[in-house]
């Protein structure tokens, strides 16, 4: 069951989605960055299979300083208007700075949440990506940072978070897709070199024959199989690493 509460973020009131027992302070937490269409019932869904598995999960609305603005529909991607541009608009409203501040600030709910030592993980989807980068790099209590289908993580141009990988502690799991327009093979090498230099503990794994989005069930490209897959190796990679 999915409890919702307005938490003081940089730039307003955002609202937090929590999942799990979040008052048992001694369970590990699992900081989730949903894709561009924020958080809904697919997303949801993901998040209950974590808490699931004896999890605390806390999912921000990343356009939070938007609110309230008209729920996202995801086929609005493929189409051409209004509501495409609309999407394109708040997609584009974030930027690197913001994905700092925003990081930080979940990073600190649930430590002010959680026992001294209790470790977190952080997990993203399309554009949660950048967010999952950005807190591995801002805390050692982020013992893992899974990113899928993620987008922009390795920009050519600009500040991004794969210029701080040194700082990371824990291990980076990247899943992408096959056949993804947003993760070039110029990204992809930019982002590996960027793991090799810094010297993490990494794994970039391709998911072959699945597209930019497969994991959720409301987007027309949701691939099952991949999406299992996902979920499979998300389980794993968190019991290797939240022990």
């Amino acid at each position: 069951m999915v409890k919702t509460f307005d938490a003081a973020f940089p730039r307003g009131n955002c609202p937090i989605h929590a999942f799990g027992p979040l008052e048992v302070r001694s369970v590990p937490v699992v900081l989730f960055f949903p894709d561009a269409f924020g958080p809904r019932p697919a997303s949801f869904a993901v998040a209950e299979e974590l808490a699931g598995q004896g999890l605390r999960v806390l999912m921000l609305d990343p356009f939070y300083e938007h609110i309230p603005y008209e729920p996202i529909e995801p086929k609005s991607i493929f189409e051409r208007g209004a509501r495409h541009d609309r999407l394109m608009a708040l997609f584009g409203s974030i930027d690197q700075a913001k994905i700092d501040a925003d990081a930080a600030a979940m990073i600190a709910l649930a430590a002010a949440h959680s026992e001294p030592g209790v470790p977190f993980a952080a997990v993203g989807y399309c554009m949660g990506g950048r967010y999952v980068l950005t807190a591995a790099c801002a805390s050692e209590r982020v013992r893992l940072a899974a990113a899928f289908h993620a987008s922009n993580l390795a920009p050519a141009e600009g500040d991004s978070a794969h210029h701080r990988l040194a700082a990371a502690k824990g291990r980076i799991y990247i899943g992408v897709a096959g056949n993804d327009p947003t993760y070039d093979a110029e990204e992809h090498g930019r982002l590996a070199r960027a793991l090799r230099a810094a010297d993490t503990d990494h794994v970039i794994e391709t998911y072959h024959g699945s597209a930019h989005g497969w994991v959720f069930p409301d987007i027309p490209i949701y691939d099952p199989a991949a999406a299992a897959r996902h979920m499979r190796r998300l389980q794993e990679n968190l019991a290797e690493t939240m022990g």
